[in-house]
């Protein structure tokens, strides 16, 4: 439920995603929590009705001009109320517990950061084949072993740590999300939540093609963790 003081912020970084965010937003209020949250909207200075759209349905919309998807995540993080800081985007859908089970490691108080599964929402057999059977499993291993796997598409971390932190870097183009995960891990311990999975439209994948779309990420997160520095481009789909 949307209150004055949430204890949950659940931070969602725009731009011209007037086809999604509706759907993504009712999502987001129809779900059943214990504790109250709001929506902050971070926006690129869209020139369709997106702000509109948060607006309307009752978002705290913040402007980010820089466009990087790091920098809109920090900009909402910045007016964010939340004890917990949710990092989600417009284009995904949930279960109606998906946040109470993303934020629980964190609200119990034996984790600092948590993330979920990322699933096909329009996704074909390959599709669902691969995330089952590969990258799920894959980020549940890793994360064992201090090396996460995350999606900012579905990420919570304690307000505390991320200002202790510092945040986003917001010159980051990609691997932003395992960038402050990683930071988070010096103050306390992450939590890979297998239940509390996003779904999430194919149209990045299938825009770029599964071999380059694979060999973009899989190099990318090798290549954050192995050296500290991530790819510097990143061609959005929309």
């Amino acid at each position: 439920m949307m209150a004055m003081e949430p204890e949950v912020s659940v931070i969602i970084p725009t731009y011209n995603e007037e086809k999604y965010l509706r759907r993504t937003m009712e999502g987001i209020l129809a779900q059943k929590a214990d504790f109250d949250y709001e929506i902050v909207v971070a926006d690129g200075n869209s020139t369709d009705s997106t702000t509109a759209i948060a607006k309307e349905l009752g978002a705290r919309v913040v402007s980010e001009p820089k466009r990087t998807i790091a920098a809109g995540r920090q900009a909402g993080s910045a007016i964010a109320r939340g004890k917990i800081l949710v990092s989600s985007s417009a284009d995904v859908h949930m279960k109606k517990d998906w946040l109470a089970k993303l934020v629980a490691p964190i609200m119990k108080g034996n984790y600092v950061a948590s993330a979920g599964p990322v699933i096909p929402k329009d996704g074909n057999l390959l599709e669902h084949a691969f995330e089952k059977g590969l990258l799920t499993p894959v980020a549940r291993g890793l994360s064992k072993i201090g090396m996460p796997y995350v999606a900012a598409d579905n990420m919570a971390i304690s307000a505390e740590i991320f200002n202790k932190v510092g945040g986003f870097d917001t010159d980051m183009v990609t691997a932003e999300d395992t960038y402050l995960v990683k930071k988070a891990l010096k103050y306390g311990k992450f939590r890979f939540v297998k239940d509390a999975p996003v779904y999430i439209s194919m149209r990045r994948v299938r825009g770029w093609g599964y071999p380059r779309y694979l060999l973009y990420h899989g190099s990318n997160f090798f290549k954050y963790h192995l050296t500290g520095k991530s790819h510097g481009k990143y061609e959005p789909i929309r």
